[in-house]
């Protein structure tokens, strides 16, 4: 039986999910990255954003695929927009722990996720 933890962590993620997959697109028109791509590539790593422990592989996945998709400047400004605005959603999430993300699945990211990160630049 699953824990009580878990089952919160289970129903935040599909609650920001299903927030995030509004219909909600990149105002840029050159960018070819959607946030509702963003939420479900990143989906998996919220549990450990929140809660710490082991980073589950497809989070790791995830990142790596983001990365991959975000080849132009304008789809980094939109990757940075949409991981902003749906981490600003997610409760009792570390900031600290999200950034170590990066390192630990071996990848890259251009920038440290903060509360008034600026993705302009």
């Amino acid at each position: 039986m699953a824990s009580s933890q878990n089952l919160k962590v289970a129903f935040m993620a599909a609650l920001i999910v299903s927030m995030l997959m509004g219909g909600r697109h990149i105002n840029s028109v050159d960018a070819k990255i959607t946030c509702e791509q963003v939420t479900i590539w990143l989906t998996p790593c919220i549990g450990y954003g929140v809660l710490g422990g082991v980073v589950p592989a497809s989070c790791c996945q995830g990142i790596r695929a983001l990365n991959a998709a975000s080849n132009t400047t304008e789809d980094r400004r939109a990757q940075c927009n949409c991981v902003k605005e749906g981490a600003a959603k997610i409760p009792g999430l570390d900031y600290d722990r999200v950034n170590t993300l990066p390192g630990i699945c071996g990848s890259k990211c251009p920038y440290k996720l903060t509360h008034d990160l600026d993705c302009s630049k």
